[in-house]
């Protein structure tokens, strides 16, 4: 499965390594399904620097793709 990052996934300026780091050394949550929507999948976990990172993407199953839609460090969640 190929993995691609959206333009949103960026805003929080985490770098993709780092993203990575998180996606290969934790173990994803399936998030609830709407209807026709392709699965999500959630990580969550301290990336190579000590910072815990969320990360959202979405299975693509039609094109082999992984798209990940959100980085974020979880503790802007708490402002």
């Amino acid at each position: 499965m190929r993995l691609r990052f959206t333009q949103s996934a960026r805003k929080h300026r985490i770098g993709r390594a780092h993203a990575l780091h998180v996606i290969n050394n934790y173990f994803p949550t399936a998030l609830p399904l709407q209807d026709d929507e392709d699965p999500k999948l959630l990580w969550l976990g301290d990336d190579d620097r000590g910072v815990e990172l969320e990360i959202v993407g979405v299975e693509l199953e039609a094109d082999d793709v992984l798209l990940i839609i959100h980085v974020m460090p979880t503790h802007y969640r708490d402002r």
